[in-house]
């Protein structure tokens, strides 16, 4: 390689020499054919890299072709308000911990790595329904790429320790796996902001197995080892300890709000809310509602925080969990 290549066209192979999937280092590859200037002294280079990206490109189609993403176990659809990754290295818990909150029935065993591919459930919140998804176990010997770009689509990461097997050696691990797939909390995004293509999600660090008093103190001295805040919360999955906090946090993390309509002349059915992203305005809750409101929409009465019974606003006025609207068409 020419070493009177441009710092960009360096990193940009560095990036595609770690990518870990083929769309990863088709993207990438093609950012370092990009940097890379065009003159003599590059053409047979740029030729090299254009073949390997032409046939990383057939392989990926070929594939494409063989089986749908459909047909892989990480394809999970997308349902209910949220979408919640419970994961961590194995044996801490995951899977009873889904299936007390969800409807799902993951296998359990005190052995370790007897959850080989995800299962979801949905876990109640009030009147909202929040779709958590029990992962296999983050492991260095052994990488799925499917299950990495899975967890980077999911709203939320509840990233779960034992406290009875040195949960913070757990969590160091478990946060250098994700990371080097390019996964990191949103909270230390400037620590990341020199990193190209960092996924920042929200995380909760679960603390798991907290079944009696005696374990308390292990999570205090625990948290105390954490550096950067690391927002945590002590559990138990066996006792149910915690477990209606963990909830509430998982819907504050999820950063949603829940609109009610009003149709007019009636009461609003206050058991099936509409779920905004919070910032929401009228206009989205009318998009919400009925993609031909937007063409018709013109003002709305509003019921709730912030307004007077029944005020009337514009279709940009920016909604708060809990308001009722009346959409004016």
């Amino acid at each position: 390689m020419p070493t009177n290549l441009p710092p960009e066209a360096h990193d940009a192979e560095r990036r595609y020499k770690e990518a870990n999937t083929p769309k990863e280092k088709i993207t990438y590859l093609e950012e370092y054919i990009s940097a890379i200037p065009k003159h003599k002294g590059t053409d047979r280079l740029r030729a090299d890299l254009r073949k390997k990206l032409s046939r990383l490109k057939t392989a990926e189609s070929q594939a494409k072709k063989k089986g749908s993403r459909q047909d892989s176990s990480f394809h999970i659809s997308r349902e209910g308000d949220g979408q919640v990754m419970v994961t961590g290295l194995t044996n801490v818990g995951k899977s009873s911990l889904v299936s007390q909150l969800t409807n799902a029935n993951p296998k359990i065993f005190e052995a370790s790595f007897t959850t080989w591919s995800p299962t979801p459930g949905m876990m109640e919140y009030e009147n909202i329904n929040i779709q958590l998804i029990d992962t296999p176990p983050l492991n260095k010997d052994y990488v799925n790429p499917e299950l990495y770009e899975m967890i980077k689509k999911c709203d939320v990461i509840l990233l779960m320790v034992s406290l009875k097997a040195d949960p913070f050696r757990q969590l160091e691990v478990a946060v250098k796996l994700l990371e080097e797939h390019r996964i990191a909390p949103i909270r230390l995004k400037e620590k990341y902001k020199r990193e190209d293509r960092m996924i920042f999600i929200p995380f909760l660090v679960l603390a798991n197995k907290c079944d009696d008093q005696s374990m308390e103190e292990d999570f205090e001295i625990f948290g105390e080892l954490l550096d950067d805040n690391w927002p945590s919360l002590p559990i138990s999955a066996s006792t149910g300890y915690n477990l209606e906090k963990l909830k509430q946090i998982v819907f504050k993390k999820l950063n949603v709000i829940r609109i009610y309509s009003k149709p007019h002349g009636k009461e609003p059915d206050l058991t099936a809310p509409f779920v905004l992203k919070a910032g929401g305005t009228v206009e989205d809750f009318a998009g919400k509602v009925h993609r031909d409101f937007l063409k018709t929409l013109k003002t709305a009465h509003i019921w709730g925080k912030d307004v007077f019974d029944g005020q009337l606003v514009a279709k940009d006025h920016v909604l708060n969990d809990g308001d009722i609207v009346e959409l004016c068409v």
